[in-house]
């Protein structure tokens, strides 16, 4: 058996992914194997990746070209190809230390892990910031401290599988889904403070918010919240998931929604996901988070209130910050 599989999603990224793919082929650990998948690209990316996997015969490359379906089917079908122990993400723009792999690998191997999780460095055009993850306990407290991130983290193969878990097609935020719902099964997590990965974020992913990714946000909270009560999980995961919907939808999305430049569709925006919060956890200004996480950014959340939502979005879309 493989190791470690490395799951590589691939649209129209041909400045970039050649890159990617040279800091997979100078893993230190040698017995990996890449699948790489050309998800329908329109453009010069097939012939970098058939050409990149020509000159690279010592690594196990499984190049697969495939219509385009989005990134949540194109990441499920990678998981179902997966031969490895072990199986990890990269996307087509971001990029690795050497030593990632074998030491995610010999460190889930030596405790068994389910996941094992790295730092990384968050990485845009105003420079780079080192991003620490963990270590955190499994259960709720996983859930509020999870980085939803795929790509610094290494996965049991045979645990995933044994899941029911899915990316959710047609979807943004198919991370966010995906690792919530693998949360309350995982019994042994495992961190390195190393910053294996280089997450490259674009300027638009920064700067573009719309009502269609806020209701893709909310379709995905209503996929997570319902696999909780169907799985017995919603109760004893009560106060993480009302804690997660208040940073999602008073934190990053509504930073970004802050700066749509129409009013008429920030506002709107904006309270979709206010609504959305308050209808699912119509308490949740009392959370035990809000308190016992401390910080500014609680404090924040503690203060907002129907009547001044809008306000707040007044100061955020005035002040520059790249996240809240």
């Amino acid at each position: 058996m493989t190791k470690v599989s490395i799951i590589v999603p691939c649209y129209n990224c041909e400045n970039t992914v050649r890159h990617t793919l040279d800091s997979l082929a100078a893993q230190t650990l040698k017995d990996i194997e890449l699948i790489v998948l050309n998800d329908g690209s329109t453009d010069h990316t097939p012939e970098i990746l058939q050409g990149w996997k020509d000159a690279h015969p010592e690594i196990r490359v499984n190049l697969v070209n495939k219509e385009n379906e989005g990134i949540a089917a194109t990441r499920q079908m990678g998981v179902s190809l997966v031969t490895g122990k072990y199986f990890g993400f990269l996307d087509s723009d971001d990029y690795t230390v050497p030593e990632m792999f074998e030491e995610l690998y010999e460190l889930a191997e030596k405790d068994q892990l389910d996941v094992a999780v790295s730092d990384f460095y968050w990485k845009n055009s105003q420079g780079e910031r080192l991003e620490k993850e963990g270590p955190y306990g499994i259960g709720p407290d996983m859930m509020v401290h999870l980085f939803a991130v795929l790509w610094n983290k290494l996965y049991r193969t045979d645990f995933i599988r044994g899941l029911d878990i899915k990316f959710p097609y047609g979807n943004r935020y198919e991370d966010s889904c995906y690792l919530y719902c693998m949360t309350c099964h995982v019994t042994k997590i495992g961190f390195t403070n190393k910053p294996y990965v280089r997450y490259v974020q674009g300027h638009s992913s920064i700067t573009h918010t719309s009502n269609a990714q806020v209701k893709n946000m909310i379709h995905v909270f209503h996929i997570i919240n319902e696999y909780y009560r169907t799985h017995g999980y919603y109760d004893q995961y009560h106060d993480a998931l009302e804690y997660i919907h208040i940073r999602y939808f008073l934190g990053s999305s509504f930073l970004r929604s802050a700066r749509i430049p129409d009013p008429d569709d920030r506002r709107e925006t904006i309270m979709m996901g206010w609504e959305l919060l308050n209808k699912e956890f119509p308490d949740w200004k009392r959370n035990p988070y809000l308190k016992s996480e401390g910080g500014m950014k609680n404090k924040y959340f503690s203060m907002v209130r129907g009547w001044n939502i809008m306000l707040f979005a007044w100061l955020f879309r005035n002040f520059k910050k790249d996240n809240l």
